[in-house]
């Protein structure tokens, strides 16, 4: 049984501060174990990152992607090693972690391209013989916090994108799912990253609590729940960092009479129940406008028996387990709820018999806001059909859920697509996709309350998260000319 411990300034570093166990979700074995860091080990980590920054943030922006591109080539020869670690602690599916290890690779490649997007901009003569440009400098130390549903994809974003913008980093993955990101550490240094610039701690809120108060941390990117992820923002600011504080989401899928109903279906199983419903993106709410509904229910419960159910090692399993104990049992009671709520409980996924972690594909019909299952991100395969008798309803609904990570709309009707998308309070939009990830180019984040940051985490505007500008405005006179001027701009 292995122990997970921790990558401070480039070797490993353990303590018995505290520990806790590793769980195969598709077993309910324990497979390892992993160390807890205090407060200590994070300001280790810190000032190992400190250290790091004073040569790295003044490397060149080539030398840093050459780096990465090395990364990556390493971490794709070794991605069946990560796809089998994913399975056995996150108790994905094979096809999905290949998937989500491919976006990690995406997102490395993407970050190697500093080159293009780091650029700012010149501006001559704004006064004679004066020009002004912008400069783009790293903010500092980053510390990361990833969630466990995707312990690769998440924080090799956020970690190679500060390394790609002459950051360091003290990252933290969640302690359910820890041995990947170790490991991806381990991986950089090989690939020539110098020892401090990335550095892996584990534990629990000890260890994010002190990566907010720490006076050394420039920045903290975050992506959980939306209650931490509030409690997140207030912390760093009132501590004085720039925060990213990315939070739970409840994605609406409006379905027109219009649409194709057979599309629907299969987009709405799909985006409901992959990946056990344990996405930020999830499809779990489906408003079925009109004549849509009982069509829309009766093909998408004829669409679960076809999913194919069972422990993640399972051959050409579809929908694998939960991560924990806790959320079986979460989701189990969000279930017993909605009856007792007078929602239908179409697909019962209770009924699924097996020694880990499984909840079986749930759909409830007649759902309405106020109920537990409607109002609560579930983080579990569950979807919830809402009825209702117009676009305008369906809008409106959408419009008072207080989250607003991704919203998609079903329909044949341009015009109505368009109107859609101009109005939707969301940050991802998806027009007969379900599922609007958008590519690592253009931005990833949510609104409301999906969402506590003025930047997203990946496209143009993530540079403005992991770097700050100064303004610098030069003048090279001839010294036969100079003379005290008291103006506030001379015009010479």
């Amino acid at each position: 049984m292995t122990v997970v411990d921790h990558f401070i300034g480039g070797k490993a570093v353990a303590n018995d501060f505290d520990e806790s166990s590793i769980y195969n979700p598709s077993t309910g074995e324990k497979i390892s174990t992993v160390l807890h860091a205090d407060i200590q080990e994070v300001d280790l980590a810190v000032a190992a990152a400190k250290e790091a920054l004073v040569g790295w943030s003044v490397s060149g922006l080539q030398k840093r992607a050459d780096i990465l591109l090395k990364a990556r080539e390493i971490l794709s020869s070794r991605a069946s090693e990560f796809v089998e670690i994913m399975m056995l602690e996150g108790g994905k599916t094979r096809e999905d972690a290949m998937a989500e290890f491919g976006k990690g690779l995406e997102a490395i490649a993407y970050a190697s391209g500093v080159v293009s997007w780091y650029t700012t901009h010149l501006t001559r003569n704004v006064s004679g013989g004066i020009d002004t440009y912008d400069a783009r400098f790293p903010i500092g130390v980053v510390g990361t916090v990833s969630p466990f549903n995707f312990p690769v994809m998440i924080p090799v974003i956020q970690s190679s994108m500060a390394i790609a913008c002459g950051n360091t980093v003290v990252a933290k993955a969640s302690e359910k799912v820890p041995t990947c990101l170790r490991k991806i550490a381990e991986v950089f240094k090989e690939a020539g990253l110098p020892d401090g610039v990335l550095n892996v701690i584990n534990g629990d809120r000890v260890v994010v609590d002190r990566i907010l108060e720490h006076p050394d941390v420039a920045g903290v990117t975050f992506v959980g729940s939306t209650t931490v992820a509030k409690k997140v923002r207030v912390a760093g600011v009132a501590n004085d960092k720039k925060v990213q504080a990315f939070g739970s989401g409840k994605n609406h899928m409006i379905v027109l009479p219009d649409a194709d109903m057979d599309m629907a279906a299969d987009a709405a199983v799909s985006a409901a129940y992959g990946a056990a419903g344990q996405r930020c993106m999830a499809i779990s709410v489906l408003v079925a406008v009109g004549d849509a509904a009982d069509s829309l229910v009766e093909k998408i419960k004829e669409r679960i028996p076809a999913v194919k159910t069972g422990p993640a090692t399972t051959p050409g399993v579809q929908l694998g387990p939960v991560i924990s104990r806790e959320s079986k049992d979460r989701i189990h009671s969000f279930i017993a709820s909605a009856e007792g709520e007078g929602a239908e409980v179409v697909v019962d996924g209770r009924d699924v018999e097996d020694e880990g972690y499984l909840v079986g594909a749930t759909l409830f019909d007649h759902v309405k806001p106020g109920m537990s299952v409607y109002d609560n991100e579930i983080f579990g395969p569950a979807l919830s059909v809402v009825r209702v008798d117009t676009l305008e309803e369906a809008m409106e609904i959408a419009e008072q859920h207080p989250l607003g990570n991704g919203a998609a709309l079903f329909t044949r009707d341009g015009g109505v697509a368009r109107e859609y998308v101009e109005s939707v309070q969301a940050g991802m939009v998806g027009i007969n996709i379900p599922i609007p990830v958008p590519t690592f180019s253009h931005s990833f984040g949510g609104w409301k309350d999906s969402a506590f940051t003025e930047t997203k985490v990946t496209g143009p505007e993530s540079l403005s998260f992991y770097t700050r500008i100064k303004a610098v405005t030069t003048r090279w006179p001839d010294p036969a000319q100079s003379s005290v001027n008291l103006t506030f701009m001379s015009e010479d």
